[in-house]
């Protein structure tokens, strides 16, 4: 069986797609999901920064610990590319539509 959307966009289960009934590509096609807003992809973008630089932090902190000094410096200059590209990416979704 396979699954078909009626008219009203409610999954059934047939073993035939009946008429006026869409696959999910179809479906999907006829219903593209919406475009984020631009303060949904700013809060995208920091909490996935946010992610990262303490994914950063945690394995600074264990280098630290463990007198590891080129892996932080590794690390340093890891979180100096992440800043950069946050700072990059949060410029361009700011900038969207103001041209």
């Amino acid at each position: 069986m396979a699954t078909y959307y009626n008219p009203n966009g409610n999954p059934e289960e047939w073993d035939e797609k009946p008429s006026g009934y869409y696959t999910e590509d179809e479906w999907a096609a006829m219903h593209p999901a919406p475009e984020p807003t631009k303060e949904e992809k700013l809060a995208e973008l920091d909490a996935q920064y946010d992610a990262d630089k303490a994914e950063i932090v945690k394995y600074f902190n264990e280098a630290q610990l463990a007198e590891e000094a080129e892996l932080q410096a590794e690390l340093r200059a890891e979180m100096t590319a992440i800043d950069a590209q946050y700072v990059e990416d949060r410029k361009a979704i700011e900038e969207e539509g103001d041209e």
